[in-house]
């Protein structure tokens, strides 16, 4: 079976996740592009059908490894722009403030900085930078074992839409 006998199937029906989506979804992130997946990941944190796009960074970052958090929290760090002003700092809570050094964060860092600091600071750039959405995406998309603790829901609505720009 190909990519696209895969692919087919969510496209069919996204709302109806086979019980095998997990699986799917490790076969087509090993052959889509990365951007491809990206895309896909973009849309499921977008739908309404799955979790606040914060909840979802949330529960990614408590399954990440400390490399992995220190990369998300520099992507979600980048989309206020740095450390300018302090922002991001505030939102991200003290924890954060006490453990950056200058504008990067290291994996060391992480383990001073609770999800729901995360989630906040992931709700309040997606308000001032909707970008973020696409950056965290393009991350993530790097660590397709993570993506699948999200669940049937929102593997099935990724690989559904990488499905319709397949096809476009």
């Amino acid at each position: 079976m190909g990519l696209m006998d895969v692919l087919g199937r969510y496209a069919q029906q996204p709302d109806q996740p086979p019980p095998h989506a997990v699986q799917d979804f490790d076969r087509v992130a090993q052959e889509a592009s990365p951007d491809e997946v990206s895309h896909g990941l973009a849309e499921a944190f977008r739908s309404e059908a799955t979790p606040p796009f914060e909840r979802m960074v949330g529960q990614l970052y408590d399954r990440s490894n400390p490399q992995q958090r220190a990369g998300l929290l520099n992507e979600i760090l980048g989309a206020f722009g740095g450390m300018s002003g302090g922002l991001a700092g505030n939102v991200l809570g003290g924890a954060l403030r006490n453990a950056v050094r200058g504008d990067r964060v290291t994996p060391e860092d992480t383990h001073q900085v609770p999800v729901n600091d995360v989630e906040s600071a992931a709700a309040e750039a997606a308000r001032r930078n909707p970008s973020i959405v696409e950056r965290v995406s393009r991350f993530y998309a790097d660590h397709p074992q993570l993506v699948q603790t999200l669940g049937s829901a929102a593997l099935s609505i990724a690989m559904s839409q990488m499905a319709q720009r397949r096809r476009m």
